[in-house]
């Protein structure tokens, strides 16, 4: 715990990682230039070798949908900071591309009315200084929510329920996410 003049600075305990500001952060990203589309021609990233508790990696459907037509996927329960399979192609310039985990972040009521829910993409590509990413832990396998990469796809995107973010990892999410998109 930190006192500053604008209040008190919590940080959790051990190593910490000093984040960048929003403008550094910008700022390394670019320089970084960080593009995924080099990644559709690898095979893969991990993040499909990690050993998930729960579900596989398959069952992504790329059926289109009807207008009005409510699928057996868009009544599914899909539920707030739950972590599913997602195929996020085709994908365009430096956006995330492939089947890779994902957390659900729009709000429950929306995904239970919506046929598209919003996400946050997984990555095993780490960037700890960077303000727009969010560090997990899971199954022996670092890996980082990447608000920078948040993006509203079609239910039938979505695959197996895979896992879910803790109570303070949501909260974290969740700060983050207003610090980018909102006020």
């Amino acid at each position: 715990m930190e006192e500053r003049s604008e209040g008190i600075f919590l940080r959790p305990a051990g190593p910490a990682v000093e984040k960048l500001s929003w403008e550094g952060t910008a700022g390394e990203m670019a320089t970084c230039r960080e593009d995924w589309s080099d990644w559709d021609a690898a095979d893969a990233d991990g993040m499909e070798m990690i050993s998930w508790d729960r579900g596989k990696a398959g069952g992504i459907a790329e059926k289109k949908a009807r207008y009005r037509r409510r699928s057996k996927l868009s009544q599914e329960t899909i539920q707030r900071y739950e972590i599913r399979w997602v195929s996020l192609d085709p994908a365009r310039g430096a956006e995330m591309a492939k089947k890779r985990p994902a957390v659900i972040v729009s709000l429950d009521v929306l995904n239970e009315k919506l046929e598209t829910v919003t996400v946050c993409p997984l990555t095993s590509r780490l960037h700890p200084s960077w303000r727009c990413r969010l560090p997990i832990g899971r199954r022996r396998q670092e890996m980082e929510v990447a608000a920078d990469q948040i993006r509203t796809v079609s239910k039938f995107r979505l695959g197996a329920r895979i896992d879910a973010l803790t109570e303070d990892e949501a909260a974290a999410l969740r700060r983050i996410i207003t610090e980018m998109y909102g006020e």
